[in-house]
């Protein structure tokens, strides 16, 4: 915040301070002179360096205060403007006016400076010291806010070089991945030749492959279909054979069903005997 204030500070007087230089210089333009025509009683001077009014009047005018007499003789858009190489009429005679002489007459007669105009002089100049001791705080102070910004912008500036050294790494490193990349681009311009003619020759044979596998597959669907047609010839032959086969079984299944009950009634009556016989031989061998 006083950063803020302190530089508040100086835009408002530097612009206050640019006005006070501009100011002349804009006035300026528009102050011209112009003289009315040269009599025998004039003439035409050219204004030098550090001439005023007041001092023109004092050598043509014999008093200073008379300056005003040249409104006679020339036209003022600015009276208070005079600027080196404008042209000036002036009086070669001039007489001056009875009421100046008198005035001049009354100005020697009174006391150069009152009392009270002394005491008025006094009290402006102890006041101007209190504003001079109070400016020169100020102007402490300010000294004090420009050893603050001084060391902000010392500050700034070190941060920017260091900005500028980063800047510069990075551009450096910009252009050298630059260049690889351009080196790269250069070798696959200079390999793309290549790669198109491996690639038309491997197209070329996948398109032979394609071709031999297009007439192989044609004599396979061929012999696929002359097996097929062989196993089902072969399964229809089956299928007869299995149907006499069939009809001879039903045929036959009627004597095998009495002879398995035979068989049944003979092993059923071989296991009754075969347990008597064991049990009588338990029995009565045991008892030896």
């Amino acid at each position: 915040m006083k950063i803020m204030k302190c530089l508040l500070f100086l835009v408002i007087v530097s612009c206050f301070g640019m006005s006070l230089i501009l100011t002349p210089f804009t006035v300026g333009f528009a102050a011209t002179i112009t003289p009315n025509p040269v009599s025998q009683d004039t003439k035409l001077i050219t204004i030098k360096a550090g001439d005023t009014l007041w001092f023109l009047a004092g050598v043509y005018l014999k008093d200073p205060m008379l300056w005003g007499q040249f409104k006679q003789y020339n036209h003022f858009t600015d009276p208070d403007l005079i600027f080196p190489g404008e042209r000036l009429l002036v009086p070669t005679t001039f007489q001056m006016p009875a009421d100046s002489v008198r005035n001049i007459v009354d100005v020697l007669q009174k006391p150069v400076v009152s009392a009270e105009v002394i005491k008025e002089i006094q009290t402006k100049l102890e006041e101007a010291g209190v504003s001079l001791v109070s400016i020169n705080k100020m102007v402490g102070a300010f000294e004090v806010r420009v050893g603050v910004l001084e060391n902000i912008s010392s500050g700034l500036r070190d941060q920017v070089k260091a900005g500028d050294d980063r800047y510069a790494k990075t551009n450096a490193k910009i252009n050298q991945n630059t260049n690889h990349l351009n080196e790269l681009t250069d070798k696959v311009a200079e390999n793309q030749s290549d790669m198109q003619a491996e690639i038309s020759s491997v197209l070329s044979q996948v398109s032979d492959l394609q071709e031999k596998l297009g007439s192989q597959q044609q004599t396979i669907t061929a012999k696929i279909a002359a097996d097929t047609q062989l196993i089902v010839q072969r399964v229809e032959g089956n299928q007869a054979v299995m149907s006499g086969l069939k009809q001879k079984i039903e045929a036959e299944q009627g004597p095998m069903e009495e002879l398995s009950k035979g068989k049944r009634k003979f092993v059923a009556l071989t296991t009754v005997l075969g347990g008597f016989v064991w049990f009588v031989v338990n029995v009565f061998g045991g008892g030896n």
